[in-house]
Parts: C-alpha cells; sequence; structure tokens
C-alpha cells in the first residue's frame, strides 16, 4: 500500500497530494530524524524497495548514493544527471521521477524545473498552464527569482487561461528586486510599451533600464544607450550613449559595434578615432549588420579611411542592399546605372531605387525621379518624376527641393505655380543649392508685393532666420 502510494504520486507529478500520503511520503523521506529506530528501519527500507522498483536509479552512468532518496538537494543534482547529461544519453524519464521526488520536499529550483516543463509540454509532459503556475508559485514564495520571472510571464501571457497583468507585474517586479536582469530588463519594457509619457514612468524606464544594464544584461544596456543617444526617457547624453553601447559591444550586440563605430568615426560623444572606428565596423559587419557593411563598404570602395578595395567594397554594399538597407541600395542603384565597376544595368538599378525609395529613403526618391525624367531604363514620365520628387523634397533634400521648384517654375510634368516655385527654391537655397540661389532670385522678382508676403510668412514658419526676398 505504502509502495503503491509513493508510486502514485511521483509519476502522476501530483505535488497538491493528500494528508495521508503527504505525511508517508514525508515520513519515508524524512526517517532518518525519527528517533524510533525500527520505524526509521522500516520507512527507509520501504522507500528503497519503491523506489528501485520503478527503476528510478536504472540506467544511470553513477549510480546515486542512498542518501539521495531523502536529500532533496541530492535528488535535484541526479535529476539534472539525468536530465542534462553531457557525458551519456538523456533519460527523460529517470530525471523526470527525481526530479518529481524533489519538487514533493519543495526544493525550489526543482519546483522551478518541473514548473517549466509543464507549461510548455517538454518531452512526455502535456502541458498544463495550472499546474505550471503552482509550481512556480510554491518556487516563487520560497524566494526563487527565476521562478517568480516564469510565473510572472506566464501570467502576463495572453494565450493562456491564466492572463493577469496585475498579479504577473507582482511576481515581475519581485524578480527584479532581486536582481534577476531579464526580470528587470522585462519590467523596463512593460513601461516602455505602456506608452505612458510622464515624468514618473520615464525615471522608472530608465531605472530598470540601468539595473539590467548594470547585471550585464546585452539588451539593456543597448536599449539604455539609444536612450541616452536620443533622449528617450531623459537628458541627451552622448557620452554615457558611448559607454553602454561599448558595454555592448564587448559583449558581441552587433547592433551596439556599428553604433560605436559611427561615434568612433564621427567623433560624436567621444574622441574621433578612425582606426577604432574600422575595426568596430568589421566586427559588426562580420555578424551581417547591414548598416555597417554599407558603411564598411562605402570606406574601401572609395578608399576613406581604409585602403582602397573596390571588389570587396562592392561585394560589402551588395550584401547590404540585399538585406534591405536603403543607402546600400541606393548605392549600388548608383553603380548599376553608371555602369561605374560592375555592368550597367537600369532595370536593376530600377528596383533598388524602387524599394528604398518607398522605404522613405530621400536619395531613392531623387534618384528615381531622375529616371522617370530621363526614361532611363523606364517608360519616361514628368509625372512619375515629380512624383518622386516631391516626396524628396518633403524630406529636405536639397537638390530635389531645386528640381521641384524648377518644374513648378516652367510647369513640366505640373501646372506652372511661380509662388509655390519660390517656396520650394527658397528652401533649397536656404540649404546652400548654389542653383537654387540663382533661380529663386529669379522666380522672385515675378511675384507680385502680396505674393512676395505670403511666401515671408510661409518661410517664416519654416526657418528662425528672417527672410529677405
Amino acid at each position: 500500500m505504502l509502495c503503491s502510494l509513493i508510486s502514485h504520486n511521483i509519476n502522476d507529478g501530483a505535488i497538491s497530494i493528500s494528508n495521508m500520503d503527504r505525511n508517508i511520503i514525508f515520513l519515508t523521506l524524512r526517517a532518518i530524524r525519527m528517533h524510533n529506530k525500527k520505524l526509521h528501519a522500516f520507512f527507509l527500507t520501504t522507500a528503497l524497495i519503491c523506489i528501485t522498483s520503478n527503476s528510478v536509479i536504472a540506467g544511470a552512468s553513477e549510480e546515486p548514493e542512498l542518501d539521495s532518496i531523502y536529500n532533496p538537494d541530492k535528488q535535484f543534482k541526479t535529476a539534472l544527471s539525468y536530465l542534462e547529461n553531457q557525458k551519456a544519453d538523456i533519460d527523460f524519464e529517470q530525471g523526470l521521477k527525481w526530479l518529481k521526488l524533489a519538487a514533493a520536499q519543495q526544493h525550489a529550483d526543482a519546483l522551478s524545473k518541473l514548473g517549466f516543463y509543464y507549461e510548455y509540454g517538454v518531452d512526455s509532459i502535456e502541458t498544463d498552464y495550472q499546474k505550471a503556475a503552482e509550481l512556480y508559485k510554491q518556487a516563487a514564495q520560497k524566494g526563487n527569482r527565476a521562478a517568480q520571472f516564469k510565473l510572472s510571464t506566464l501570467l502576463m501571457r495572453k494565450d493562456t487561461p491564466l492572463y493577469n497583468v496585475e498579479r504577473g507585474l507582482h511576481w515581475l517586479e519581485k524578480a527584479a528586486e532581486q536582481g534577476n536582469s531579464e526580470a528587470q530588463y522585462s519590467l523596463a519594457q512593460y513601461w516602455i510599451k505602456s506608452e505612458q509619457t510622464n515624468q514618473e514612468t520615464k525615471q522608472t524606464i530608465t531605472r530598470w533600464l540601468a539595473r539590467a544594464a548594470d547585471n550585464g544584461h546585452e539588451a539593456a544596456q543597448y536599449t539604455l544607450a539609444v536612450n541616452y543617444l536620443q533622449g528617450n526617457y531623459n537628458q541627451i547624453n552622448r557620452s554615457k550613449a558611448f559607454h553602454w553601447f561599448h558595454k555592448a559591444a564587448q559583449q558581441g550586440d552587433a547592433a551596439s559595434q556599428f553604433n560605436i563605430a559611427l561615434m568612433l568615426d564621427q567623433g560624436d560623444g567621444v574622441e574621433t578615432n578612425p582606426e577604432k572606428a574600422l575595426e568596430w565596423y568589421k566586427k559588426s559587419a562580420k555578424q551581417k549588420e547591414a548598416g555597417a557593411q554599407f558603411n564598411l563598404g562605402a570606406k574601401y570602395l572609395f578608399g576613406l579611411g581604409a585602403e582602397k578595395d573596390i571588389k570587396k567594397g562592392i561585394e560589402l554594399i551588395k550584401a547590404a542592399a540585399e538585406q534591405g538597407n536603403p543607402a546600400a541600395q541606393t548605392l549600388f542603384g548608383n553603380l548599376l546605372k553608371s555602369g561605374e565597376h560592375i555592368k550597367k544595368d537600369y532595370d536593376q538599378a530600377y528596383k533598388l531605387y524602387l524599394a528604398a525609395a518607398e522605404s522613405g529613403y530621400p536619395e531613392a526618391q531623387y534618384q528615381l525621379s531622375l529616371l522617370f525624367a530621363t526614361g532611363q531604363g523606364v517608360i519616361k514620365s514628368n509625372a512619375k518624376s515629380v512624383h518622386w520628387i516631391r516626396q524628396a523634397a518633403h524630406s529636405d533634400h536639397a537638390l530635389a527641393q531645386y528640381g521641384l521648384g524648377a518644374y513648378l517654375a516652367n510647369g513640366v510634368g505640373i501646372e506652372k505655380n511661380l509662388p509655390e516655385a519660390a517656396y520650394w527654391l527658397s528652401k533649397a537655397a536656404a540649404q546652400g543649392q548654389q542653383h537654387a540661389i540663382e533661380s529663386r532670385d529669379s522666380v522672385l522678382e515675378q511675384l507680385s508685393n502680396e505674393q512676395l508676403d505670403d511666401l515671408q510668412s510661409r518661410i517664416s514658419e519654416d526657418f528662425t532666420a528672417p527672410f529677405h526676398p
């Protein structure tokens, strides 16, 4: 009877057992502490017979010691030897039996691991969210921070019947306070996604990102660096941005390596160092970071801060273009259109320009407008040329603004409109575009005083400097 009770509870993984069963198992596993030696011998012998009859120790690379029968720490280690054996084949069923034994004695790590198995339906175990949550909770209440984090993520999963953000947040904060870096980062992300913009929330985000970053969390280090670079949740601080990008870059984060290279290349928040920038570009490009591939490729192609290597440069730019980097798509399109270093191919150039233009890249939009204006690789269309040049002009592309102004001044592909032409030519002229300056002056001479006043009012909304026609 005793043997069947123990076997039943272990095999079914039932941690919530009856009082009678619980007492029997407790006495069996803790018999060494009993004062009655005869009772001690009876229960210990019974436990050995029951476990051996269930083949718990059969097939292990090293047979567990007898005191493992009542020592949850050793039971858990034995379970891991079966479940994570690096020297022999994994024996899940045997490991599971030992894991359940340790969990039955409230071993926190065993409870947490067993909960994970039930949450995800590992091997022969079927998914049971309720059982997983109960196991996690038992471990979490013992202060196990991994279980606290797992419980929080389970409770905050919308695809489960246990979905409860309030309770999930409770356990997430518990794990974060105990120093779990994943919980700290997740807590920061929770508040980021909440889209609350008050100062208290911003401080909370920064605090948890900083704590996770200090704990070596790579994604937190990168996110914190971006925060300081862009001033998302506090004031811009480029030196701190560089610091955290560097921390993440040292851990191998490709995006951080690219940002470190950019900042060293441009002297942004740190002293300019082209040699170190080149090293970081190489590390990032090796991990196929498209931005790094493009910048490194351009350096090789034009011999900028690196020994000129046209072949290597084109290979890197092409690789970045294939990943959808709009700058690389545009530059590679330029090479295909000009036929410089590679075979001319207007059709492919058009496809690359179009992809980059549709993603909002101004230079690609401008180049696409030129294709339609000249009919290179496409059917000539002044209307389509105007469409794309207008897109680029609205993104402050100086040449596009000049081109749009010229179209409007001459009525090419669009109705002639001198006041509108003067506006776009003035925008381009403000950026130092020489042709725009010359064209603007000739257009302004044709405007009435009323039109000049309207233009001055419109321009004043765009520029801080006063407008003098």
